[in-house]
């Protein structure tokens, strides 16, 4: 324990500051307590002089009871001032832990059995899943056992506490606090971790809370990241850190979009956002936002790729490999739970092999698994039937040229039931070119149908959006499953003025465009 004072005197001699420790009451009977007096040197020749002492241990202090200081002055001629103050400083000592608290939930409903407060035994067995749905937020009523309490901290299926609710000390027991908006991070069984913190920084061992949350009803939509069945936009700010941006829902009809985005929220967490809440992925080097884990990432969403849950997932090119990052339900993906996808034999690695682009299309083959495309330099790549660690063949679908083409996207654009493939060219008077698929003979479409122009349903590539689509009016482009509610895929642009622009699909050509958020996407390295 640390104790600080200041004196003064007119001589200039002051020497040091002796300061006394002892319990309340107990002054005659203990004397001076030499072993709990502590004396500061001033030094020579000091009028005024501030100083602290930390010669008081804890080790021989007894929990919960009330001790004294003060301390006075003493100079160079063996003179000393009163002890100061004659009231003299109190306090109690306390280093005994709160008991755990007691939680309960009417949203998300004891599944083990157990009344969970640590003392009162077992309950009846309940095994009811929750009323709330997975991506749904809930909420937890927590209650403390000590008045002296001042904060509930909890966190989710990890002995770690990220979240926090403060309490007033000297609050009846009988209150309790009430964590609203919890976001439970999977479908099925979870546990809460819940402890208390007192005044003095003791904490309570956690309190562990199981609980069964209630699947969806269906798979998220594609591309959609918050639950909404709307698909978002993921963007890499100039820092290297992962941003969603929602899309906009229509007032006029719920179920549809307008193409407009919502204003953005952190895309990334870790286990522990107290690391790094910006998803920085080298704790030891984090130094803020400057440290972000996507610095110079390709990313792009559109699939179920991490264990069949139903939600979306971020594929995304890091540090010379291809990650999966598995997405929470609630908007945002876990950095910790990241996956390394494993590229067939025949595939160029991301290690040694500079792909230019990579692209999520979802299942578009037809075999229920997800599919991504990529491009190599000139060439163009298929990667389909990913097993939860590796994609089950690569396919190089031409060698040339597409060093100068960019993928916009993989989707049922004509209207047949059959994916098409959608790409930019610099290519003067051309800009969007479309080539229509083929069926393929299990379903979905025959690759090669999307190989070349003469492979494709109608011989060659139809013109779907010319002027202002060259690299240097466009920088940044990005094909999105339908996101105003018409089943057209559509387009969202960064511009060289700096707008991001959303272009609503078309059958055979995209509609007008409409600024959908304001300046700055030129800082931005990357949108998927």
């Amino acid at each position: 324990i640390t104790f600080t004072a200041r004196s003064t005197d007119k001589d200039d001699n002051l020497a040091s500051l002796n300061f006394v420790l002892w319990p309340t009451g107990k002054w005659s009977t203990t004397g001076n307590m030499l072993k709990s007096t502590g004396t500061v040197s001033v030094g020579a020749n000091t009028s005024d002089a501030t100083r602290t002492t930390s010669a008081f241990s804890t080790s021989g202090l007894t929990n919960n009871v009330t001790y004294s200081w003060n301390v006075r002055a003493i100079d160079a001629a063996g003179s000393s001032s009163a002890y100061t103050p004659k009231v003299p400083c109190r306090f109690i000592f306390d280093n005994v832990a709160p008991r755990p608290p007691r939680v309960t939930s009417s949203d998300f409903p004891n599944a083990d059995g157990t009344d969970h407060d640590n003392s009162f035994g077992n309950a009846p067995e309940d095994s009811n899943w929750s009323t709330k749905k997975f991506g749904t937020a809930g909420s937890f009523t927590f209650q403390a056992f000590n008045t002296d309490v001042v904060r509930y901290e909890y966190g989710f299926n990890a002995n770690s506490y990220p979240y926090s609710l403060t309490r007033t000390a000297g609050t009846a027991t009988s209150v309790a606090a009430i964590a609203s908006n919890a976001k439970p991070p999977a479908a099925g069984p979870n546990v809460l971790y819940v402890r208390v913190a007192d005044g003095a920084g003791n904490v309570s061992q956690p309190t562990r809370y199981f609980f069964y949350v209630t699947p969806r009803d269906q798979a998220d939509a594609p591309g959609d990241f918050t639950g909404d069945a709307l698909p978002d936009l993921l963007t890499i700010t100039d820092n290297g850190n992962l941003r969603l941006y929602p899309s906009q829902i229509n007032r006029n009809d719920p179920t549809k979009g307008t193409g407009d985005l919502d204003y953005s929220m952190s895309g990334a967490y870790r286990e522990n956002p107290a690391k790094d809440p910006n998803g920085g992925d080298k704790e030891q080097t984090f130094i803020g936002p400057l440290s972000g884990h996507f610095k110079g990432a390709q990313i792009t969403h559109n699939g179920d790729f991490y264990g069949g849950d139903g939600l979306q997932d971020l594929v995304a090119g890091v540090d010379g490999k291809w990650w999966v990052y598995p997405g929470d339900g609630y908007g945002a993906v876990n950095i910790t739970k990241r996956r390394e996808i494993l590229l067939p034999s025949n595939a160029p690695a991301p290690s040694t092999f500079v792909y230019t682009q990579i692209l999520a299309t979802g299942d578009v083959t037809g075999d229920g698994l997800p599919d991504l495309f990529a491009t190599a330099g000139d060439q163009l790549w298929a990667f389909t039937g990913y097993n939860g660690a590796s994609f089950a063949e690569a396919r190089m679908l031409t060698s040339s040229p597409w060093v100068t083409r960019d993928l916009v996207t993989v989707a049922d654009i004509g209207g047949d039931g059959v994916p098409d493939l959608l790409f930019r060219t610099e290519e003067t008077g051309r800009g969007l070119l479309l080539r229509h698929g083929k069926p393929g003979a299990n379903g979905g479409v025959d690759l090669t149908s999307l190989a070349t122009a003469a492979s494709s349903k109608t011989g060659q590539d139809e013109v779907y959006g010319t002027g202002g689509w060259d690299k240097a009016s466009m920088p940044k482009i990005k094909g999105t499953p339908d996101a105003n509610g018409d089943t057209i895929p559509d387009i969202w642009a960064a511009a060289s003025d700096g707008n991001l622009y959303f272009y609503p699909g078309g059958r055979t050509t995209h509609g007008t465009r409409f600024i959908t958020s304001n300046l700055g996407w030129l800082s931005s390295p990357a949108i998927g």
